[in-house]
């Protein structure tokens, strides 16, 4: 596009001369170390607002120059001359973002110019905080100054704590042995003394042996950040993005491990009660003369009809069988009579047996009462129910993979539906309030073969984290 352009704009262009010196001196020294100063300068030539307005002033000027002015106005016009206007359009026209022409290269080498000031300028502000590093390094140190040997590891801090992935130590001195660092206390001494040799003019010169100020070591830095690329405002625009992700993370897992510790006491406390509501009715169930007809005279409990021979359908067997049933988890529901088997208590015995993977019906006879009053059993049944283990095999336990299908209704909490993987078990599990849109998303996108897949805690029942794509 630059061919297009007359012969005449070209030189003049070129002899602005907007070359790196240019921005250099459009910078603002004096305020570019302070803190409440907004970096008015850099903004100005990062977006070439300066660059294009000096443009603009000179093709006014030669504007004027070449036109005929009479009583102010223009021979081509009968409007007065307005060169704001006229300024106004041109920078319009002109508009680096819609204008592709020679110039381009040299607005894309401000911008990277500006990019470097930038990271110059968030580097040199954290004074305090480097100073503070130092401070901890010398307490760590018995109140001992630091070397020339001991600056690495400032450094190292520094990057750590600025959360810059290496990005800080990367482009600085390994070895600060060879580097130039002095006193420049001692350049004050030397002037008083009428020293006129290297010692008044820079200071003394540091060794590995000799002591470093914070003063003499920032003032090494800060020349040596204003003569090298050492980092861009990028990083520090990162940097700041991993430490939010860092901070979400850690304040995540500590909600994480409160409500899992809140969760496993109170699946401790439940199976505390349900463990002496079991040792309670099985007492009860030993000594009841129609449970000891089932479970020593073959007694059979079938259908809810009164049947010659076989037990009685109502009475305190009944109530502790109910009971019973409603300490593992599978209660008779819709009914207040509760001494009587009928339909709703049948109905929860073949809940029961149907989770303890009795297939075919059955009434309740020796072989099921006995089941139904196995202390093991209902131990082992209490460790699923309500997982406390601390162990790593107890961990893998209640750390699964679920399949998530879809939300559910529910007034409280915000709830999903899942699968799990291992056992197939249906299971409703809390969602936390900032993953709902990801899932909801993730929800539309699955497929039969690309399911969403999560890992559940059993514990304190909720989704701990949706698996990416890629784990799928």
């Amino acid at each position: 596009m630059a061919q297009g352009l007359s012969r005449g704009k070209l030189e003049a262009h070129k002899n602005l001369k907007l070359d790196p010196d240019f921005f250099t001196r459009m910078l603002s020294e004096k305020k570019a170390g302070c803190i409440e100063y907004l970096d008015f300068d850099v903004y100005l030539m990062e977006k070439s607002v300066m660059p294009l307005l000096l443009q603009g002033l000179d093709a006014l000027s030669r504007h004027v120059d070449k036109s005929a002015m009479k009583d102010g106005k223009s021979a081509n016009s009968r409007l007065p001359f307005n060169p704001l206007v006229w300024l106004a359009q041109y920078l319009l026209r002109n508009h680096p973002r819609y204008v592709k022409d020679h110039r381009t290269p040299m607005y894309e080498r401000f911008s990277e110019l500006a990019s470097i000031e930038r990271g110059r300028r968030c580097l040199l502000r954290k004074r305090d905080q480097m100073e503070a590093v130092w401070s901890e390094l010398v307490l760590e140190n018995d109140n001992a100054p630091l070397l020339l040997d001991d600056i690495p590891t400032v450094f190292q801090r520094l990057d750590d704590k600025w959360y810059l992935a290496g990005a800080l130590q990367e482009k600085l001195p390994q070895d600060f042995s060879k580097v130039q660092i002095f006193d420049t206390a001692s350049k004050s001494r030397g002037a008083i003394a009428g020293v006129a040799d290297k010692d008044r003019i820079e200071g003394k010169l540091l060794t590995d042996q000799d002591d470093v100020s914070f003063e003499a070591f920032f003032t090494w830095l800060e020349e040596f950040v204003r003569g090298n690329d050492i980092l861009r405002a990028s990083a520090f625009t990162d940097a700041e993005r991993r430490q939010e992700e860092t901070e979400k993370k850690a304040r995540k897992a500590e909600e994480d491990a409160a409500r899992r510790a809140t969760a496993m006491q109170e699946a401790l406390e439940r199976r505390s009660e349900l463990e002496e509501q079991f040792e309670t009715v099985t007492a009860d169930m030993f000594i009841n003369e129609d449970v000891s007809r089932i479970l020593n005279k073959g007694a059979v409990i079938k259908g809810v009809e009164e049947k010659e021979g076989a037990p009685p359908l109502q009475g305190e067997h009944i109530m502790l069988i109910r009971l019973m049933l409603g300490i593992w988890g599978c209660p008779v529901n819709y009914d207040t009579d509760g001494d009587v088997w009928n339909d709703c208590a049948l109905a929860a015995w073949q809940q029961w047996l149907k989770a303890r993977d009795v297939a075919a019906p059955t009434g309740v006879d020796k072989a099921t009462i006995n089941r139904l009053m196995d202390k093991d059993e209902f131990a082992d049944y209490l460790q699923s129910t309500f997982p406390v283990g601390d162990d790593e095999e107890d961990d893998n336990y209640v750390r699964q993979v679920v399949e998530v299908r879809n939300f559910v209704e529910d007034e409280i909490d915000i709830l999903v539906e899942a699968i799990d993987e291992d056992t197939g078990e249906l299971l409703h599990l809390s969602l936390a309030e900032h993953e709902v849109e990801e899932m909801r998303q993730r929800l539309a996108e699955a497929t039969l073969d690309k399911p969403v897949q999560a890992i559940a805690d059993r514990v304190s029942g909720r989704i701990v984290s949706v698996m990416p794509k890629s784990e799928l």
